[in-house]
């Protein structure tokens, strides 16, 4: 039932892009928040560019996880799933990279995807696939095209359009039209979509806003936020490393006193050791010790 693939076969590429909406899955290193959301207009924002390649467009909304996570870890599945009578479940694992809208590279990326830019998006996801897999989906609903007696009456007869199950929504892009008109869009990318929940950095360009438009600043944030979520997230580690790292060095200086006195190229223990003791004028001096182990 389960199968995977190194690649997206072109059945299934040409498949994912007749689906009404897919699903993004992301999460942070570390954090509490494990992101889903759903995204509607595969059609129209959805490209599969190669065998181990496709990419979305991102529209400006009230959260930024996605783009977080993958600027933080670069990890994002992509799910499809049928709500016909033919089931299946498709994922892309993916490694992603986020092009903004105010790069250079952004353009080029519409280009090279056939789309037109739309209101209100923000980035273009580019999305590396490692491995595709399709699976069953015999336990997700099927939405029905029949229609309930209550609507077939209000329908004139015969229906002048056949009834379709899924209707795209144009409420996103008519707010981002109004904002966009407003010249409001940078300043509510501004509040929305500089950090995640996880105060993880969102969008660069939402976070220079913020940062008086400086690259200095906003690069220098960015330098504080890696050393400061490596020592606190892997704190642990580090000081596992710095006591082993202590350990193998007094064992290794152990090894050398014990080994080269067989070989008579160092003095032996005791003798270093009375040696030390005389030099700080006191047996029950601690740096004595000290030095013996680090063969001082």
């Amino acid at each position: 039932m389960v199968q995977y693939f190194d690649s997206i076969p072109d059945n299934l590429a040409e498949w994912a892009l007749s689906q009404p909406l897919f699903f993004t899955a992301s999460a942070p290193t570390r954090g509490k928040h494990i992101n889903v959301s759903p995204k509607g207009l595969p059609s129209s924002t959805f490209t599969v560019l190669g065998p181990n390649q496709c990419a979305y467009i991102d529209a400006t909304g009230s959260g930024i996880e996605t783009i977080s996570h993958i600027y933080e870890n670069k990890r994002v599945t992509i799910m499809f799933c049928s709500f016909t009578s033919s089931p299946r479940i498709l994922r892309f694992f993916c490694t992603g990279r986020v092009i903004e809208w105010n790069t250079p590279q952004f353009p080029v990326m519409l280009a090279k995807m056939k789309k037109t830019d739309i209101d209100g998006a923000r980035a273009v996801i580019l999305l590396d696939v490692w491995k595709v897999q399709t699976s069953c989906g015999y336990a997700v609903p099927i939405i029905s095209t029949s229609l309930t007696s209550s609507t077939k009456k209000s329908l004139p007869s015969p229906p002048s359009t056949p009834p379709q199950p899924w209707t795209d929504r144009n409420t996103l892009g008519h707010w981002a039209s109004q904002k966009v008109s407003a010249k409001e869009l940078t300043t509510y990318q501004r509040l929305k979509n500089a950090y995640s929940l996880d105060s993880l950095p969102g969008l660069r360009a939402a976070r220079r806003e913020r940062m008086y438009n400086s690259s200095v600043l906003l690069k220098l944030s960015e330098i504080v936020h890696y050393f400061r979520s490596t020592v606190a997230g892997e704190w642990r580690g580090l000081v596992l490393g710095l006591l082993m790292g202590m350990l193998l060095g007094m064992l290794g200086m152990l090894w050398f006193v014990w080994v080269q006195e067989g070989k008579g190229e160092a003095c032996g223990l005791r003798e270093r050791a009375d040696l030390m003791w005389r030099l700080y004028g006191k047996r029950e001096d601690p740096m004595g010790l000290w030095c013996v182990l680090w063969g001082c």
